[in-house]
């Protein structure tokens, strides 16, 4: 009679350990969660950058003077910068930013929306012969790119502001 009631206690001292265990783990695990969050967070953000830098550099090699033809133009908005820039804003829709990214996220989502509406004008334009919407195309860039460099600043700040992110 004395095995089972020694089973029972170690059991019983078994889950009162494993208990507390996990009671710290959850209670001090929190602020490392957040911060992992936040790295994870300004992970995705630096590759989203790194691919609107690189879609503005391959526009920039198109767009080398003020006026620059919808014949060169519209056949790479259409092809490869359309495209890329959809599938990063439907991905943007996954990302899961914290209280301290929102207001990056909000500008990522912000810009990648003008940028599709001044992709969108283009192609419109072009396929309907409507001039007025290529400048609609030009005023959502020039917007666009005001978004862009807040974004810039903002993930400036936020790696300033982070603990341990380089």
């Amino acid at each position: 009679m004395g095995l089972p009631d020694r089973t029972a206690c170690i059991t019983a001292a078994f889950r009162v350990a494993l208990l507390a265990a996990l009671s710290l783990s959850c209670g001090c695990g929190e602020p490392d969660t957040e911060l992992q969050r936040n790295h994870a967070y300004m992970d995705s953000l630096r590759l989203y950058l790194g691919d609107l830098r690189l879609m503005d550099h391959e526009l920039g090699m198109v767009v080398e003077t003020d006026t620059v033809s919808a014949d060169l133009i519209v056949p790479l908005i259409a092809e490869r910068l359309r495209p890329t820039l959809g599938s990063l804003r439907r991905r943007a829709d996954f990302l899961r930013p914290t209280p301290l990214m929102n207001k990056a996220h909000t500008l990522l989502v912000s810009y990648l929306d003008v940028r599709l509406q001044a992709y969108d004008a283009a192609l419109q334009g072009h396929a309907k012969s409507r001039p007025e919407l290529f400048d609609l195309f030009a005023r959502k860039q020039i917007e666009a790119q005001r978004i862009g460099r807040d974004l810039e600043d903002e993930a400036q700040r936020l790696r300033s502001q982070i603990p341990a992110y380089y």
